[in-house]
């Protein structure tokens, strides 16, 4: 009984030792290669600066957005050895247009808000620079789901305006589409536990009849 207690104590650390001398040639390859497997979670926010652009031929018509995406992402890793992973989440966003076209007396104003939801599925593949700071670029798709849009205007003379507003989804409003679905590419940067990025995205289909987005974000997060 001793005997085999001896054997079996002596086998535990011989599979112990090796498995730390695995996981130490593991550590020193990835830093060696700059490979992480370390996953993530957190909360993000964007500014974006998204155009309208119009999709017919001989149209040059933009049209200039500003907002905003907040939004909860969730990473894992996905293969054996190589540090990818895949990145999807979900949030809200807010966009606005605004344009002003008055004049001495006259008055011509319109705006259009958009709010919807947003959920990204992008690849990423993490390298790590130092202890504190690792580069993730990325490359996926996204789904943007409109759940409000509005659009009011303004016009007068001397002072005496009227105003109206309108849905823009709908046949009986501005014939918006609610769903759309593109693709983005971007590089992010983990600071510590924070996270900083730029991206773009171009959608597939259109949002406005013959017109579709293309959006810049800037974004800052913290990962969990």
């Amino acid at each position: 009984m001793m005997k085999k207690g001896i054997m079996m104590i002596l086998l535990s650390c011989f599979l112990g030792g090796a498995a730390m001398q695995a996981q130490e040639k593991n550590q020193v390859k990835d830093i060696l290669t700059g490979a992480d497997h370390d996953a993530w979670k957190g909360l993000r926010f964007s500014y974006d600066r998204s155009i309208l652009k119009s999709t017919a031929d001989n149209s040059d018509l933009k049209q200039g957005f500003n907002g905003f995406t907040l939004s909860y992402v969730y990473a894992w890793h996905f293969t054996r050895t190589l540090p990818f992973f895949v990145e999807a989440g979900g949030g809200v966003n807010f966009w606005r247009h605004s344009y002003d076209a008055s004049e001495d007396d006259v008055t011509l104003k319109t705006y259009q808000n958009i709010l919807g939801l947003y959920i990204p599925v992008n690849v990423v593949y993490k390298i790590r620079v130092t202890d504190k700071i690792a580069l993730k670029p990325y490359t996926g798709i996204y789904f943007r789901l409109g759940l409000l849009g509005k659009e009011k205007y303004e016009s007068g003379v001397d002072g005496h305006t009227v105003s109206d507003s309108y849905n823009l989804y709908g046949s009986e409003g501005g014939d918006w589409k609610r769903f759309q679905m593109g693709w983005q590419i971007g590089l992010t940067a983990d600071y510590g536990s924070y996270n900083f990025g730029i991206g773009y995205g171009i959608d597939f289909n259109e949002a406005a009849p013959e017109a579709r987005f293309g959006s810049f974000s800037l974004r800052v997060g913290k990962n969990f």
